[in-house]
């Protein structure tokens, strides 16, 4: 999830910043389960896509800031140590709070266990992928560790292909990224698809390559848009994503659309941009790392408390056992309610995990690799 300041090159996109988190926060919803309400009539049946926009803002953002600073020979492996260091921090802590919390409830509640000590699905022999950022790429025993984490492996294997791309070949590389999109797009809609793993890298390559495409096309030649033709584009671009997200989801439709999106935004011409431009919309972008990395574990705790608490209080507010499977229950309105409620709580739980280890550790990474790494080779 590549932030809208460009490391590299002091660029800043804060419309994208916006975007990031209204898409973040479109994942939450999504991930917490409910049977009735907005969610019972399909809603947000495929707002999991959401996580491709990630990938399309990354690869603009990253070619916006590194591209021609790898192309001249900026040092591959600072490149990515800075991103290392700017994403693998928050993620090491939650793997530690989930394994802690999953330990902590094995010892609490033995007839839970799955894994000696520990309950829930996890499996502990998947942590070394997990802890290297592995986890999205290459095969595990059970599930993935912290789910949404799939997608920053995926992101770290996109940072090591760009960085070879352009340095071995320089501007030519958006090239190589565009073709290997439309093919992955073109196979995922007309072909048998992909499944798992390949999915996923499939995904990351086809977002990331149209961002970068995106980037190269701005920079060729920037649109002259006046404030009614540029509110024009966005609302239509913003209509085009709602209208795939209630339709099929279909990845080649919401990525182009993604794609004419995140170019709108980086003109930042029209109305929409204006207003994603707002304190509170910046704020979410500034948060939506940490949301995205923390929402799956309050989510499930969430359940948890309500497991323990909703019969004593003579409530029925969602069939959920400790750590098994939960779905918010009827009547609909109760269901969304509850749900913005778990959303509220994920946001006002990301903000100290934001403020005390994202946001520190990115000012390390800065301090420590924004000089020539010694003996950095590339």
């Amino acid at each position: 999830m590549q932030d809208g300041r460009g490391e590299g090159a002091g660029l800043r996109y804060p419309v994208l910043d916006a975007l990031r988190g209204l898409a973040a926060l479109g994942v939450v919803f999504h991930h917490i389960p409910a049977n009735a309400g907005l969610s019972a009539a399909g809603f947000d049946a495929n707002f999991g896509r959401m996580v491709d926009l990630f990938f399309v803002l990354s690869g603009f953002v990253i070619a916006a800031s590194y591209g021609a600073k790898l192309s001249s020979g900026f040092s591959i492996s600072r490149f990515l140590w800075l991103r290392w260091g700017r994403v693998w921090p928050l993620h090491a802590t939650m793997l530690v709070v989930l394994a802690v919390a999953m330990l902590a409830l094995g010892l609490a509640r033995p007839d839970l266990r799955t894994h000696g000590l520990m309950a829930g699905a996890n499996d502990p022999a998947d942590l070394p992928l997990a802890v290297l950022l592995l986890q999205g790429i290459v095969p595990s025993r059970g599930p993935t560790w912290n789910h949404p984490s799939w997608s920053i492996s995926v992101e770290m294997l996109l940072y090591v292909l760009a960085a070879l791309g352009w340095r071995l070949l320089g501007d030519r590389a958006w090239g190589a990224w565009l073709g290997a999109a439309l093919a992955l797009l073109a196979f995922a809609g007309f072909g048998p698809g992909f499944d798992g793993l390949a999915s996923n890298i499939a995904r990351g390559v086809a977002g990331f390559g149209l961002g970068v495409l995106v980037h190269r096309a701005l920079g060729q030649s920037r649109p002259r848009l006046n404030l009614h033709a540029a509110t024009a584009l966005e609302l239509a671009a913003l209509a085009t994503l709602a209208w795939v997200l209630s339709a099929s989801g279909n990845l080649a439709a919401f990525d182009l659309a993604a794609a004419a999106l995140v170019a709108l935004a980086a003109v930042q011409r029209g109305l929409v941009s204006r207003a994603l431009m707002f304190a509170p919309f910046q704020w979410l972008g500034t948060i939506s790392y940490a949301l995205y990395m923390v929402h799956i574990f309050v989510i499930g705790r969430s359940f948890d408390i309500l497991a323990l608490v909703q019969d004593r209080l003579g409530l029925t507010i969602a069939q959920a056992t400790i750590g098994g499977e939960d779905v918010l229950i009827g009547p609909g309105w109760q269901a969304d309610i509850a749900k913005l409620a778990i959303m509220a709580l994920c946001l006002v739980i990301a903000i100290p995990f934001a403020k005390l280890i994202e946001q520190p550790a990115r000012a390390w990474s800065r301090r420590t690799f924004g000089q020539q790494l010694p003996n950095a080779g590339n």
